[in-house]
């Protein structure tokens, strides 16, 4: 959970679909207790929500259309490089259940149950914050940690279907998801300055996952944000992650992002510009095959008007030096309609170029609906 600035502008507050309405986006004063952490309506009643999310698209590999099994074996393509993959037909591709609430006067709670496709359930995320520290925020349990920008964002606050390329080869389809204790302090800067550490379970299948008792992951991150004008604002932030891996060795990951945001006003009010980028980089001592790797993503999208957005993601996985197999690239265009705050609809088009010259295409529609009081997403 990340902190939100006092006194933001209210052009300041994109709010994508599956986010809650403004009022639901309230904060606290840092210096009166909390350090900016949201609110949640109801001060003992939990809050509780339901998303989900289906998928009906197609996909060919190599220009032959995969199998008719969204999400299953037949219709997956699995090849180096390769991001996620949907085949033909139709599919849940997530169902997700989150119940907030304030503890007491102290502790706030979060707990997010969810299904991946129809079978199964697990805890996405499960943590309790202590928010009585002025301007200290320390948060205890299970969540997605604050390790960039895509990291720490749910599957349907995401612009596109799928993450990034680079983001799946480094952290894996569930991301930097683990148990954590981590703390967040709001510098007192003249600009929003967040800095957090924290020590996880060191449990990423990918980067860690040493399977020992002393294999405990060590992460940093520092987010600053800009205002650049009463609409305009730039964020710029560094990350870091650090371990034992499953090879007897250690890890390190690095990351940058930089986020360009921009809200019309007036009667463009409704015209929102978001620029998002991030490089990710990992040297994993001793693995057999991407030992080290590095890639990057670039998403623009746009608010054309009130209920419909525009936008686009570019992938590069291998720089500055290529993986032993070679290169991958993606490009994805994404149209979105957003009937209101609670709902809306994607049509995403895709092509990655993988290496031995192998290309997956897919096309690729989700229905995104949210019910009950969902809390609003970090700024």
């Amino acid at each position: 959970m990340e902190f939100h600035a006092v006194g933001v502008p209210l052009g300041m507050l994109l709010l994508f679909p599956g986010s809650a309405s403004a009022q639901d986006a309230t904060t606290t004063n840092p210096e009166a207790g909390g350090a900016g952490g949201q609110t949640f309506p109801g001060a003992m009643n939990p809050s509780m929500s339901f998303n989900g999310l289906f998928l009906g698209g197609a996909q060919w590999d190599d220009g032959e259309l995969a199998d008719p099994h969204l999400g299953g074996e037949a219709g997956e393509v699995a090849l180096p490089g390769a991001g996620e993959t949907y085949g033909t037909g139709l599919n849940v591709q997530e169902m997700e259940l989150q119940i907030s609430s304030n503890v007491d006067p102290y502790f706030k709670a979060n707990v997010i149950l969810s299904i991946p496709g129809t079978e199964g359930l697990e805890v996405e995320e499960g943590y309790v914050q202590l928010v009585s520290i002025p301007r200290i925020l320390i948060t205890i349990g299970k969540l997605k940690e604050p390790f960039g920008r895509e990291n720490a964002t749910h599957t349907h606050a995401l612009l596109t279907v799928d993450k990034s390329l680079i983001g799946q080869r480094v952290f894996g389809g569930e991301g930097l998801n683990d148990v954590v204790v981590n703390a967040a302090w709001l510098m007192p800067t003249p600009w929003f300055s967040e800095l957090t550490f924290g020590v996880d379970r060191g449990s990423n299948e990918i980067v860690l996952n040493s399977g020992q008792p002393e294999g405990l992951g060590g992460m940093a991150h520092w987010k600053n944000l800009f205002d650049l004008s009463s609409g305009t604002t730039l964020e710029v932030g560094l990350s870091g992650l650090t371990g034992k891996n499953a090879y007897d060795s250690g890890s390190v990951v690095a990351g940058t992002d930089i986020t360009l945001r921009s809200h019309g006003r007036g009667r463009r009010q409704f015209n929102k510009l978001i620029w998002q980028n991030e490089y990710l980089w990992m040297n994993v001592d001793g693995a057999p095959a991407d030992s080290k790797l590095g890639g990057l993503y670039s998403t623009v999208e746009y608010a054309v008007a009130r209920r419909w957005w525009i936008g686009g993601r570019y992938d590069l996985v291998g720089i500055p030096e290529p993986p032993e197999e070679g290169r991958s690239q993606a490009g994805t265009l994404i149209g979105v309609f957003v009937p209101t705050e609670f709902s809306a609809i994607r049509l995403q088009a895709q092509r990655q170029f993988l290496p031995d010259d192998h290309t997956v295409d897919s096309v690729v529609a989700q229905l995104n609906f949210t019910i009950g009081v969902h809390p609003a997403h970090s700024y």
